[in-house]
């Protein structure tokens, strides 16, 4: 009998929360989410930055399979990948880096290879393989 008569006077005098400690709470997880999305914003540009890494790998290794093919690499900077798609070519199409553009190939004396893929990067401007490009070195 005395719990039931606690608990009416508990109802009757409000127990609940108070607006500062309402406004507490929602504070703390604004701050919360506003970290949490700070960290992860991060980690998908870096990401981001792997994939392409992954994919400039994957068009190297089709390129050199033409150039076993073939005798050379491709020679047309204009038409250079789209050599590599086809039927038995090594892609059935061309990946697109991970900001939605095509990769970039580059005839390139002065580097070892005698070209250069790249990526233009997040801010899409083609640095000819140079700057914040992301590049096959």
């Amino acid at each position: 009998m005395k719990t039931k008569n606690l608990r009416n006077h508990r109802l009757a005098h409000g127990a609940g929360f108070t607006l500062i400690e309402i406004m507490l709470v929602v504070g703390i997880i604004t701050v919360l989410m506003g970290s949490a999305i700070f960290m992860l914003t991060g980690n998908l540009e870096f990401a981001k930055e792997q994939r392409a890494r992954g994919d400039l790998q994957a068009i190297i290794t089709q390129v050199r399979m033409y150039e076993m093919k073939n005798g050379g690499v491709p020679l047309s900077q204009s038409a250079g990948l789209q050599a590599l798609v086809g039927t038995g070519k090594g892609f059935e199409e061309l990946p697109k880096d991970p900001w939605g553009q095509d990769y970039k190939y580059k005839i390139d004396s002065s580097s070892a290879k005698g070209f250069k893929v790249y990526s233009m990067g997040a801010d899409r401007k083609d640095d000819g393989g140079k700057g914040d490009d992301i590049s096959s070195k």
